[in-house]
């Protein structure tokens, strides 16, 4: 019986993938959309940059395609927040209005020199032109008595309910709870959330988020509210008053040494100056619940300076020791049992400081400072690689960026101190010796006692501290139809690392080639090499470092037969090898989008096989989510892995949004560990959303 249920579950698998993947409409648009761009986003930054960076990405390009810049009245610093336009094409961009007048339509960004077919086609979800006319219409509407009269309201409700059970869920006696109390979860399987957003122009912005993780408990065990909530309000482009925002907000500053809670893309992206974008201050209307300030920030701009203040007074989670000392801040904003949840806002933490910048023609230059606190000592656990690890109360930081730019060159960086002594330097020189060619040179050294505990830049690690790097690259196209990238990073470890017990080399070289066969078919192949150093002890017991070698080769197809139709086919191998071991992966995926020209509905649908030997060849993979999510798939052992996506604009106002998904091993019985086992060998999932705008 068991053995017909297992095959049962095979069968019905492989039934709805393939169903997914030919079944589903045959018409898409060809036209990139923006969730394909945030999707090769992704691919660069893979799973390293992490959950909370990539939903900042999310938020960040989901707003801007919501309400799309003018670029006939859009300033450099907005156009600089497009985290796919390099700094020089933006000012390009605004060189071209100031000498020949406001664009009459979109056309006009093809005699712009630098602004090449893929910019120009990405720029078309993010901006817009207005003519003069509309220009002074709306320069009419947009005043004080008319905020609230023409702004634009947005509601977004959301659900996501499981078709598994996992053992957090479980019912245990009251003997067992006693003795294992987090064995079980607090509240219940579903993950809901609900945010409200208004908009006004670029001068008023207000709303909230509110957010229950599953397991967390729901107006139950002393809570009256969701578990997450973040609210704003932001004030904007009122005369010296550049940014005025009360509630959560982010921040970013110069090259992230000092100040980055916005996010940051990886060493791909460096090519052509995407993830390095805006600064600044940002309302924080996301989901996630770390790296995000509650509190007050303001920016004045006057000439050719702005001036920036800010100040937070936030609980956080941490772990704490016996002695209630700090071992380690607590980031995934889970609080499901009781041991998570004892551990919900337990520590204080305040934050002041400010950034200065003044910016004349192509140079720019800031200085930046930060001080924090917390209300009990930061105190990490005593390893001998986190001898150098940030420790104490109080923590001051202070750096200078700087920046040219024209358009042959292009040099940036920043210089950083903290107050225990640690310095950091990152620069930046990317040279343009033809038009279609670019090489950059990125030198970085990070002391192993620099603390900064809110910095995030340039890096192979999450944390700017004991790295030394010399990262070299080319991005150009040869010829009409072909583009090519390619990169090389040496890194040095002075110090220790978890699982090095030395001093330790790392490096990594990627080379990408891709091919536009026309404006419907485009072909991809890209090849990473990761090296790394790290412990093996041998049987006799001596302990000596051995190198990790990983290599990754994708090669992808999209093809757009029909104006409305586009269709992807990927594969993906990973092997890696250390001494006598061998292991490797290998994943197919195929993906459908389709968006009808008559009904008001589009589909997505994604469909993987994967076949990995362990954890260490895992294929990490993009799948399109819903509104303010996204969805990034870590996929190891062998089995299969599809969703389908449908958007339905049920009248002007409403949109109803609806995600299945299915994952099935094919070579397990159960997944996951602990409280998180799900005791089948697959799992579904139903995502439900609804929107209202106004």
């Amino acid at each position: 019986m068991m053995r017909m249920g297992c095959y049962s579950v095979k069968r019905f698998s492989l039934l709805f993938l393939f169903g997914l993947l030919f079944l589903s409409p045959v018409r898409l648009c060809a036209q990139e959309d923006w969730e394909q761009l945030y999707e090769r986003l992704l691919e660069d930054a893979g799973e390293d940059a992490g959950a909370v960076a990539l939903e900042h990405l999310y938020e960040t390009l989901h707003d801007l395609y919501l309400h799309p810049l003018d670029l006939n009245t859009a300033t450099l610093d907005e156009l600089e927040c497009l985290p796919f336009l390099s700094s020089t094409q933006a000012e390009r961009i605004v060189s071209y209005i100031q000498a020949y007048g406001p664009m009459e339509t979109m056309g006009e960004l093809t005699l712009i020199e630098g602004v090449d077919y893929d910019t120009r086609q990405l720029l078309r979800h993010f901006v817009r032109v207005e003519t003069s006319a509309s220009g002074q219409d709306a320069a009419e509407k947009w005043q004080w008595k008319s905020l609230w009269r023409y702004g634009q309201h947005e509601a977004v409700a959301g659900v996501e309910i499981p078709f598994y059970e996992k053992a957090g869920y479980g019912d245990f006696s009251e003997s067992t709870l006693d003795r294992y109390p987090n064995r079980r979860y607090l509240g219940g399987v579903l993950r809901h959330f609900l945010r409200y957003n208004f908009r006004s122009a670029d001068h008023l912005q207000a709303g909230f988020v509110l957010e229950q993780d599953a397991g967390e408990p729901f107006f139950a065990h002393g809570t009256r509210t969701y578990d997450y909530h973040s609210v704003y309000l932001q004030l904007g482009n009122i005369g010296c008053l550049k940014s005025l925002i009360v509630g959560n907000y982010r921040l970013r500053f110069g090259q992230g040494l000092v100040m980055n809670t916005d996010f940051s893309l990886g060493k791909m992206a460096a090519l052509s100056s995407l993830g390095w974008g805006s600064r600044g201050i940002k309302k924080h209307s996301s989901a996630s619940e770390h790296n995000a300030f509650r509190g007050a920030a303001a920016t004045f701009r006057t000439g050719d300076v702005e001036a920036t203040a800010f100040f937070s007074f936030h609980k956080q989670d941490a772990n704490l020791d016996d002695n209630l000392l700090i071992t380690s801040l607590k980031t995934d904003g889970k609080h499901r049992t009781p041991l998570e949840y004892s551990k919900r806002g337990n520590v204080d933490n305040t934050l002041y400081g400010g950034n200065l910048t003044y910016r004349k023609g192509a140079f720019n230059c800031g200085l930046t400072t930060v001080y924090n606190s917390f209300n009990t000592l930061l105190n990490p656990a005593p390893q001998a690689y986190k001898r150098y690890h940030p420790r104490g109360r109080h923590f001051f930081t202070m750096g200078a960026d700087y920046m040219y730019n024209s358009y042959r060159l292009n040099l940036s960086g920043e210089t950083a101190f903290s107050g225990n002594g640690g310095w950091v330097t990152l620069n930046r020189i990317q040279l343009r010796a033809w038009d279609d060619w670019f090489f950059t040179l990125v030198q970085r050294y990070y002391a192993k006692d620099y603390w900064a505990l809110y910095a995030n830049s340039f890096s192979e690690n999450s944390d700017i501290r004991n790295e030394c790097g010399i990262y070299i690259g080319v991005e150009g196209i040869p010829q009409k139809k072909w583009h090519l990238s390619a990169y090389m990073d040496f890194i040095y470890y002075p110090w220790l690392k978890y699982q090095v017990s030395a001093s330790s080399f790392s490096g990594e070289a990627m080379v990408q080639a891709a091919y536009s066969h026309n404006t419907k078919h485009k072909s991809t192949l890209r090849y990473r090499l990761k090296m790394r150093e790290c412990d093996y002890q041998s049987s006799a017991g001596k302990k000596y470092l051995i190198t990790h070698l990983t290599h990754r080769i994708r090669y992808q197809q999209t093809y757009s037969p029909v104006s409305s139709l586009q269709w992807t086919a990927i594969l993906d191998y990973d092997c890696s090898h250390r001494l006598h071991s061998f292991k490797q992966g290998v994943m197919l995926t195929g993906r459908v989008a389709w968006q009808s020209s008559r009904l008001p509905v589009s589909l997505y649908s994604n469909v993987c096989y994967f076949y990995t030997d362990d954890y260490d060849t895992r294929i990490s993979t993009y799948e399109r989510g819903l509104l303010y999510s996204y969805s990034y798939q870590s996929l190891y052992g062998h089995g299969w892995h599809g969703s389908a996506t449908v958007h339905w604009d049920i009248n002007k106002l409403l949109t109803a949004l609806v995600k299945i998904s299915h994952t099935c091993y094919l070579n397990q019985s159960a997944i996951g560990t602990g409280t998180e086992l799900i005791n089948a060998p697959h799992r579904e999932e139903l995502t439900l959303q609804l929107r209202w705008k106004l």
